[in-house]
This record gives structure tokens, sequence and C-alpha cells, in this order.
């Protein structure tokens, strides 16, 4: 299991994506906030992104998310290394999402950088 600097940190890098040239044209207009949910670490996470800028990591529950995810940290660190794709972790049901189609289309793009 990853412990919870790990999780924070990788999620860090994962912001860092968003000012990628070709993902900050991408996500350009694009405002939610993103919640991450950590069962074995009991951690919850949030990422506000205001017209593509993603905030600082909140920690803790938010209710007006409109991107959730649900995971094992060593999972999303499995994603992030690429060891694992983000629709494979789904379709195995280690990754639990709630959003709407339109943005799961979206956040696909920042697998590309």
């Amino acid at each position: 299991m990853a412990n919870r600097d790990e999780v924070v940190t990788t999620l860090q890098t994962q912001r860092n994506r968003f000012s990628h040239e070709k993902i900050a044209a991408a996500f350009k207009g694009w405002s939610r906030v993103m919640q991450y949910h950590f069962p074995d670490l009991d951690l919850f996470l949030a990422v506000p992104v205001a017209d593509g800028v993603p905030g600082e990591i909140i920690e803790g529950k938010v209710e007006d998310a409109q991107v959730v995810y649900e995971m094992a940290s060593d999972t999303f660190l499995a994603i992030d290394r690429k060891e694992i794709t983000g629709m494979k972790a789904f379709t195995h049901k280690l990754v639990k999402v709630k959003a709407s189609m339109p943005d799961l289309m979206k956040l696909q793009k920042l697998d590309s950088v």
C-alpha cells in the first residue's frame, strides 16, 4: 500500500499536466472540482479546476465535486507510472468514476502527456 505522501506527490505531478501546451488548450473554459477517494488510506483529496487551471490540492471531502474517483492508492500510482491504463483499471473495477461522459472524454487527454 502506498502512503499519503506518495499519493499527494503523485497528484501534484498530475496537476502539473494541465500546464502542458496541448492540455491547456483542450481544458480552456473547463471548470470542475475533482474529488479523489483512497479508501485504503481513508484519504479524500480534491482539486478544483477553474478555466482549465488547477488550484491547490484540498484535503478532505467536498460535496460539490463534478468528477469523483475512488481507488486504492496502489492503483493510483500504477496508473501514473503507466503500469496500467486508467481505462483498463476502470474495466477491471479497480477504479470507480462518477462524472459526465463529456468530462470523462476530456479527462482522457491528460493521459497523452
